[in-house]
């Protein structure tokens, strides 16, 4: 995916032998992975540990509420208490508020996450706040049997932890990715589809094998995992990198906004951000798209279940398939649009513009449709190409933010200031449905 525009010669004599040779043999194929294809991989990874870790609660839960489903091991049995014994509407108004409030915090920490990328920086602030989730997840099945108000708040402080992580990575993109990989780049934020992709089947076998507890066991154990790779790999800026080669870094350096390289010592112009007309469309659009969005994510495998009746292992593959695919669509859609871009078809604006369309007005259409559809492979079909459309988004409207704002920090102020916008539409969404939809079967 990316460059690292360097040159490789090999010696004819005086080869390396023993350590020295393995070190130097180690030393050549370091320098050989561009330190921006390590960043693209922990921005991936990263977003798909925190998909997981969000998401898991969604599937969870399909378990945890369930009273008349004989074949349900005895754990599942135990977890009616995160519910009580209320009636059934009542059950879903409580299950719409647990999943929300993950969203409540998660919209309150948007700004919060820019500033405190400006101050401590992208490592610090994305590493803590996945530390912080996985953690939460590990207390999860302990705070179920407690009482469903702990259940509330440690979602609350995964929300708020997991606001942080976007303004943390948008800030980083300005400062290493240049301008003509930057599509192609935010398609690594599209880890999140695969994160929901794999978190979904995943739940589906471990119910089906161990019960719902395991779930956030494994997701807690992921996210372990992760911080420890992000620890060692990840580094602020180019220049802080131990291991980037000078070809790179020069490469880095000589295509990136000029403005970026002194953006440290700017402040974010906060007062710019909110009279922002661009930042202000980009918000407004971007709500229904999330609104949108959530429906699939959160209502789907309730509707997988409850509606289209299949079993916890079939519901969690086809629940997670639409988001595997639409990560192959988002890296397609952003290849497209670097494209586009770099033989200037058209202008980077309206590029924007073309695929914001794109992941906006087709799953607008789609979803329309699926409430009429009878036959159930007529409705996966369509259910399918909604998702996949969606990601069109990521090569349209979140790419322009950092097109409006390149500079390290500024990018992130202004990220912050559209995502507490449009994703109050990712609670507002479930609590829609749960008010709206009280009779599941």
């Amino acid at each position: 995916m990316f460059n690292s525009r360097v040159s490789y010669s090999s010696p004819q004599d005086d080869v390396p032998t023993g350590r020295e040779g393995r070190e130097a043999q180690s030393s050549v194929l370091r320098d050989k992975i561009p330190a921006r294809l390590v960043l693209y991989f922990l921005s991936w990874s990263g977003f798909l540990v925190s998909f997981m870790m969000r998401n898991d609660m969604n599937f969870a839960l399909v378990a945890m509420i369930s009273n008349d489903n004989s074949t349900q091991n005895q754990s599942l049995n135990k977890s009616q208490q995160i519910l009580g014994t209320g009636t059934d509407d009542q059950k879903t108004i409580v299950k719409s508020v647990v999943i929300s409030s993950f969203y409540w915090c998660y919209v309150l920490s948007q700004v919060v996450g820019g500033v405190a990328t400006e101050l401590f920086g992208t490592k610090c602030v994305f590493g803590w706040s996945q530390l912080a989730t996985a953690l939460c997840s590990f207390m999860m099945p302990s705070a179920a049997q407690l009482h469903y108000i702990a259940v509330i708040v440690l979602r609350s402080i995964q929300g708020f932890a997991s606001g942080l992580t976007w303004p943390a990575m948008y800030a980083i993109v300005g400062y290493w990715i240049p301008l003509t990989e930057r599509s192609r780049f935010m398609s690594s934020f599209q880890g999140f589809s695969i994160g929901i992709g794999l978190t979904y089947p995943l739940c589906g076998f471990i119910l089906s094998e161990w019960g719902w507890p395991y779930i956030f066991y494994t997701t807690g154990t992921l996210g372990l995992g992760w911080c420890i790779l992000w620890y060692f790999l990840a580094f602020n800026t180019p220049r802080e990198h131990p291991r980037i080669t000078k070809d790179e870094l020069n490469y880095i350096e000589l295509n990136v906004r000029k403005e970026v390289n002194s953006s440290v010592k700017v402040k974010v112009p906060w007062l710019q951000i909110f009279k922002s007309i661009p930042a202000w469309a980009i918000a407004i659009t971007t709500f229904g798209r999330i609104f949108v969005h959530y429906i699939f994510i959160v209502n789907g495998p309730t509707f997988m279940g409850n509606v289209l009746k299949f079993n916890f292992e079939t519901n969690g593959f086809l629940s997670g398939v639409p988001f595997i695919c639409s990560y192959i669509s988002s890296v397609l859609f952003c290849y497209i649009a670097d494209k586009i871009v770099l033989y200037k078809v058209l202008s980077l604006t309206n590029v924007r513009k073309l695929f914001t369309a794109l992941s906006q007005i087709i799953p607008g259409v789609l979803i329309y449709c699926i409430g009429y559809i009878d036959n159930v492979y007529i409705l996966l079909t369509v259910w399918f190409i909604a998702v996949i459309f969606i990601t069109a988004s990521y090569a349209g409207a979140m790419a322009n933010i950092i097109d409006l704002a390149p500079n390290y920090g500024h990018s992130a102020a202004v990220l912050a200031f559209c995502q507490t916008i449009h994703m109050s539409a990712s609670f507002i969404s479930p609590l829609t449905a749960g008010f709206i939809v009280t009779q599941e079967m």
